[in-house]
């Protein structure tokens, strides 16, 4: 063995310490002190500000939520007026012919893009904003169409498209004519037992007036639109 003792490090570092005035202690350990203080500031700020920005992300989906079931409702509604004056104008030749004046189209329109979504050239457009269909760039579309009169209450704007679903104007009852119509039950008999086929005689085409189509268009706060889509017959 040599003439040497080994002294941990932590031991001078002590005694280094104990021979510091004892001003000098208290103001290092203040020092600690507030830096330790500082750090968990921070972190406590940083909570606060990713709960606030949570809560106000929350708040503003269940926003965006309620405007956009209100502009629903508002479709809704534009739907039943579509309904009404479709009944009120059942009987006779009236739905046999186009009025555009009211958003009525006697034929079914196919291509109708009430959306503007869609990229095919032979898409017929709705004219929501009165502006023929500026939304859309000229020839990306075949026509533009004139949806009802505006209806503007509570905040929400409304309008809709009527569609009959037939192949051409005029009577639906024409043979020329190829109509969509609802299926009920035929006065025949079935050959087979518990058989529903159309041979059979358990359904049949009936003399009802054809299926229309009603595509409504709500606009409400802050833009939101919202579209409805019913079908019905008579």
């Amino acid at each position: 063995m040599n003439g040497y003792m080994k002294i941990p490090s932590s031991a001078i570092a002590d005694r280094f310490r104990a021979q510091l005035p004892a001003g000098v202690r208290r103001s290092a350990e203040r020092g600690i002190s507030l830096l330790i203080v500082l750090i968990a500031l921070l972190l406590m700020s940083l909570a606060a500000v990713g709960l606030i920005r949570m809560v106000d992300t929350g708040n503003l989906i269940v926003g965006n939520l309620a405007f956009k079931q209100s502009t629903t409702a508002a479709a809704d509604r534009a739907s039943e007026e579509a309904i009404t004056w479709l009944f009120a104008n059942v009987t006779g030749a009236t739905l046999n012919t186009t009025n555009a004046g009211f958003g009525y189209y006697a034929t079914s329109l196919v291509g109708l893009d009430v959306t503007g979504k869609s990229t095919l050239s032979t898409r017929v457009l709705a004219d929501w904003n009165d502006d023929n269909c500026a939304y859309a760039t000229s020839g990306t579309f075949a026509s533009c169409i004139a949806p009802s009169a505006e209806n503007s209450a509570g905040g929400y704007t409304t309008r809709y498209v009527i569609t009959r679903l037939c192949k051409t104007a005029g009577d639906p009852n024409d043979t020329s004519n190829s109509c969509v119509k609802p299926v009920s039950g035929g006065a025949g008999a079935s050959l087979v037992r518990n058989a529903t086929d159309y041979p059979s005689g358990r359904f049949g085409t009936t003399t009802s007036s054809p299926y229309f189509r009603i595509v409504a268009r709500s606009e409400g706060p802050q833009s939101t639109l919202s579209y409805t889509e019913t079908y019905v017959h008579f």
